[in-house]
């Protein structure tokens, strides 16, 4: 998850579900003083008069709802923590709460000092699209082609955005989104997404998503087998942001549709990679050329850097069908990072579209990262 990634002028709160992968010397501290999360449900800019909201908390000792309160006339409600939140000690706190039949998630708090501040969880009234789902633009797509032995395989990273005001949800028997993929792939496996595993299936030769998905990005990462490195790459659609990373070594290619970059060192390995800006309704294709010279590498320093000791966090902000999940997303799973959460944070709050694409490509390599160390 992410993965080069953009958009989330209206991005709703954060999730950030605790993963207890690292070791910590830190334990869990008892409140000395009572300490409260005060919060608000949103609307739009209106706080919503009726709702439940629960308070969930993950630690070493236990993982689930701790709470529930129903908010009052304004939105507003208010919880006493039973002891202090501590990232480092593993012991966070985050809320969430069912609207229109999906369910929405605040930050996860992992610092007192963000006690001082209000907690607010952004709900989105629910649009029910076609049996066939909507076209949505792609913000940015990373694929990273890499060789095996036997055949090749992708792992494709896609940034799907929601710039409606609704959250959009599938009727019966029916898709929010699909998407085409390589002619001839197998073996499909969905990675560390922003989407829950039972709403994302393969059919047809197109992945089929029916979480529900709000306004702002979704994440969605998906591992597949290629036949052969020559194959077409549909991109239907508007795709701002396109690279395909092959990993060395592989042989010469020219990427009809995108231009040669450079070589980019990833995780102790060198990637050829190739981009493409501005899409509209393309087919890349991919050709065996001559050998040559290959440009020079650069290291992207930016993910040394982010290899910290796993066990962190991944940060979800994904609605679900409350019939559909019976616990809160991502616990159980296992080594994940912790700046991915960072990220996210820094995502919402920048404005500005560079800045943006920025952050974005990055929480998509950590989520590459992530995938590898599968």
């Amino acid at each position: 998850m992410g993965a080069s990634l953009r958009n989330l002028a209206a991005l709703p709160a954060v999730l950030v579900c605790v993963l207890l992968g690292g070791a910590s010397s830190a334990t869990g501290q008892e409140i000395e003083s009572p300490l409260f999360l005060e919060g608000v449900v949103l609307e739009g800019d209106s706080g919503v008069d009726s709702a439940t909201v629960f308070l969930h908390r993950v630690s070493p000792d236990e993982a689930g709802e701790v709470g529930s309160a129903r908010v009052g006339s304004a939105g507003e409600f208010q919880f006493l923590l039973p002891s202090l939140p501590n990232v480092d000690a593993e012991d966070v706190y985050f809320a969430s709460v069912e609207y229109e039949g999906v369910l929405y998630f605040g930050s996860a708090i992992t610092t007192v000092e963000q006690l001082d501040s209000l907690y607010v969880i952004r709900i989105y009234r629910a649009e029910e699209v076609p049996p066939e789902g909507v076209s949505l633009p792609i913000e940015v797509r990373n694929m990273f082609l890499e060789f095996t032995g036997e055949a090749w395989f992708a792992t494709d990273l896609l940034v799907i955005a929601n710039r409606g005001s609704r959250t959009l949800v599938a009727g019966e028997d029916g898709v929010v989104w699909s998407y085409p993929l390589p002619p001839g792939f197998t073996e499909p496996e969905l990675g560390e997404s922003d989407l829950p595993p039972d709403a994302v299936t393969f059919d047809a030769g197109r992945v089929r998503v029916s979480a529900p998905i709000p306004p702002g990005d979704r994440v969605l990462m998906i591992r597949y087998r290629l036949e052969e490195l020559g194959s077409s790459i549909p991109a239907p659609g508007s795709t701002e942001l396109f690279e395909l990373l092959v990993r060395e070594p592989a042989p010469p290619l020219e990427v009809v549709g995108l231009s040669p970059l450079d070589v980019v060192g990833l995780n102790g390995s060198s990637y050829r990679r190739y981009g493409g800006s501005e899409l509209v309704d393309i087919v890349l294709t991919l050709i065996e050329t001559e050998a040559q010279s290959p440009p020079p590498v650069k290291w992207l320093a930016v993910l040394a850097s982010m290899m910290l000791a796993l066990g962190g966090f991944l940060a979800y902000n994904r609605p679900r069908r409350r019939g559909a999940v019976a616990q809160a997303p991502g616990l159980g799973r296992e080594a994940l990072i912790l700046e991915v959460a960072r990220v996210d944070d820094a995502l919402s709050g920048a404005a500005e579209p560079e800045v943006r694409s920025e952050l974005l490509g990055r929480r998509a390599a950590l989520l590459a990262m992530l995938q590898a160390d599968d």
